[in-house]
């Protein structure tokens, strides 16, 4: 009885072309630059929505309990204690929607040696909405994950972390 090649070759190709566990998981000097901070919180900024997302049920109190929950319990949220923070910005339109998150932290200019809050991590989907503010919701946890693993990832030894 013949046994069909392609499985084999594909199992083959699949372990050598694995990669090896931790070696996408290394951390550069640019993840560190730009997610660094020693495990800290982080408070949350939520910016007003628009008219467009109230008409279709959106709430910025709704948006705000959805990430300040996801920050919680990975344990980054932070209440009024300023910088850093995450911020996200929901702009809808009649049929559009663009979700932007970002992380904000303290930054030294090396030039003038002053010390501003500044962008050093940032995502962002658009798209239409279908007049559905869960899908939107959805779809700004999808981006706050997104900063989750990826602050875990590089803040993983001051977390407490293996991953």
């Amino acid at each position: 009885m013949r046994r069909p090649i392609l499985p084999t070759v594909a199992v083959a190709l699949a372990l050598v072309l694995a990669v090896p566990a931790g070696a996408a998981e290394k951390v550069t000097e640019r993840d560190r630059f730009r997610l660094w901070n020693d495990c800290r919180p982080m408070e949350l900024v939520v910016e007003d929505l628009s008219k467009d997302a109230a008409a279709i049920g959106l709430t910025t109190e709704a948006i705000t309990v959805a990430v300040r929950s996801r920050l919680r319990a990975a344990r980054l949220y932070l209440s009024n204690d300023g910088l850093p923070f995450f911020s996200v910005s929901v702009n809808v339109g009649r049929a559009a929607v663009s979700i932007q998150v970002g992380y904000l932290k303290l930054l030294l200019d090396s030039a003038s040696g002053e010390v501003s809050g500044a962008v050093t991590w940032r995502s962002g989907v658009a798209g239409t909405h279908g007049r559905d503010a869960s899908f939107i919701r959805s779809a700004v946890v999808g981006q706050v994950d997104k900063f989750i693993d990826e602050y875990l990832r590089v803040n993983a030894d001051a977390c407490g972390n293996s991953n």
